[in-house]
């Protein structure tokens, strides 16, 4: 029988001391595609005793866990463990029992502010701007673009008008790409749905019956305006502003939204248990002999992972079928 096991270390980044335990009541970790940040909230009870590693003794937690502390969460099945969330505490929770409540390496780019203003900028020269690590950035021309005391995290959710996500993957790689994009070689995991799924709510749709227009302007600054429309003339229309976007440019954005929105195959998700490990952009390949219609490949848009006393479990959300 498989034990579910976690290890938790939490930094200070100050003094260099740490402090590490193997029991929660419960951890939450929640990840998408399609939010900025990657949060962990874990409770431990408000007198919890934890072993200080620098000094050899078993302190209390609460003199020891602070404010953008670093954060370490392994969680898997004895013997095997895995590191599930890098992080920083946010805030503690005020009740009974303790609630730690982390962010990822996305809390350390709210910290920051930038200001500048470009008449035209490509992506990748924006990224590099306000974020010194390495990233995945999607080729584009963003136009007219201006920072104004601005955080990183700040620019990043600017960019979603551009139909681009931002998220960081588990290890650490900052990604700034369009919604509908995947990129060949991603990482597949196989879900039976007769051996290590526990339950779904998947629900079939087909891009036919999913009637949308989406219109794009983008206005010159010799006061010119570039218009391009795109999916179905019947469609609910959707209209997008930018400003000194170029023709290809726009028609690029436009023709990705319409992508994202319109494909075949199920949406919502199910829930498995801890293995197989999988995170967002992953594909889940679903087999199911009883149900052979489920069976295809899918990416994964989002994964609520909860560890406790009640198990561990994945509740796996999809956002598109792949093939």
């Amino acid at each position: 029988m498989l034990n579910p096991t976690c290890h938790i270390e939490i930094h200070d980044l100050e003094t260099g001391k740490y402090i590490e335990f193997d029991f929660v009541n419960n951890i939450e970790i929640d990840r998408s595609r399609k939010t900025l940040t990657t949060t962990c909230k874990f409770t431990l009870p408000r007198k919890y005793k934890c072993f200080d590693s620098d000094n050899g003794i078993y302190v209390d937690i609460n003199t020891m866990i602070k404010r953008g502390a670093k954060v370490i969460v392994q969680l898997g099945y004895d013997p095997e463990i895995r590191t599930e969330f890098v992080g920083y505490v946010a805030r503690l929770g005020a009740s009974t029992p303790l609630d730690v409540f982390c962010e990822d390496e996305m809390w350390q780019l709210k910290q920051n502010t930038f200001t500048k203003a470009f008449k035209k900028v490509h992506l990748r020269e924006l990224i590099k701007l306000v974020y010194p690590g390495t990233a995945i950035v999607a080729d584009l021309e963003l136009g007219s673009f201006i920072i104004k005391d601005q955080s990183t995290a700040q620019v990043l959710e600017a960019l979603k008008k551009f139909g681009l996500q931002a998220y960081f993957n588990t290890d650490g790689l900052l990604i700034v790409d369009f919604a509908s994009s995947t990129k060949n070689g991603i990482e597949e995991v196989v879900y039976d749905f007769q051996k290590n799924v526990i339950d779904s709510d998947l629900e079939y749709t087909r891009k036919d019956d999913i009637r949308i227009r989406c219109k794009g302007i983008s206005k010159l600054p010799t006061g010119k305006k570039i218009e391009f429309y795109y999916g179905d003339k019947d469609g609910d229309l959707r209209t997008l502003n930018y400003v000194n976007l170029d023709q290809k440019a726009l028609e690029k954005i436009v023709k990705e939204e319409i992508n994202k929105l319109k494909r075949d195959g199920f949406k919502n998700g199910f829930t498995a248990f801890g293995i197989p490990y999988c995170e967002p952009g992953y594909a889940a390949v679903l087999n199911d002999p009883e149900f052979p219609e489920r069976n295809g490949s899918y990416l994964i848009e989002a994964v609520k992972t909860s560890f406790g006393v009640s198990g561990f479990r994945r509740n796996v959300i999809l956002e598109r079928r792949l093939a």
